[in-house]
């Protein structure tokens, strides 16, 4: 009886907080500000051709991973983001609109990504990873 108590509240547990990764979830309850002027297409979010949103999506999985940490190597994360940039821009397929939307918020996230990479000091990348959290949530409210 007790064994089927703590099934039943372990698949419980699971359907509620299991799915809590998702890629559409925001950093902080900030609201987004546009930083970087991206129009949305009819009041809809972009569409982000299937074989470059896998490599976003590992994107945000990394810097989710180092949100969740207690003592997270931020150096480590640029290399890692930087191999993952890597790999969505030698896949880009996007052409029209959407292209260029994407690049507003590319562009400026690499630049994060390689100040982080030039950082001397914890200081100094705690600030630059709270940008690339900002910046990844932009990303999040504009494309899909």
């Amino acid at each position: 009886m007790m064994r089927k108590k703590v099934l039943t509240i372990s698949i419980f547990a699971l359907t509620i907080f299991g799915c809590s990764n998702k890629t559409d979830e925001t950093y902080s309850s900030e609201p987004i500000e546009n930083i970087y002027n991206i129009e949305l297409n009819d009041n809809k979010k972009w569409k982000v051709d299937e074989g470059m949103m896998i490599h976003i999506k590992a994107i945000d999985s990394e810097i989710r991973n180092t949100n969740n940490e207690s003592y997270p190597d931020l150096k480590g994360l640029s290399r890692k983001l930087n191999n993952h940039i890597e790999l969505l821009t030698s896949n880009c397929t996007m052409t029209g609109k959407a292209h260029d939307e994407l690049h507003k918020w590319l562009l400026p996230f690499i630049d994060l990504v390689e100040e982080l990479d030039q950082s001397k000091s914890k200081e100094e990348q705690k600030i630059i990873f709270q940008k690339i959290k900002k910046s990844m949530n932009e990303f999040n409210a504009f494309f899909e």
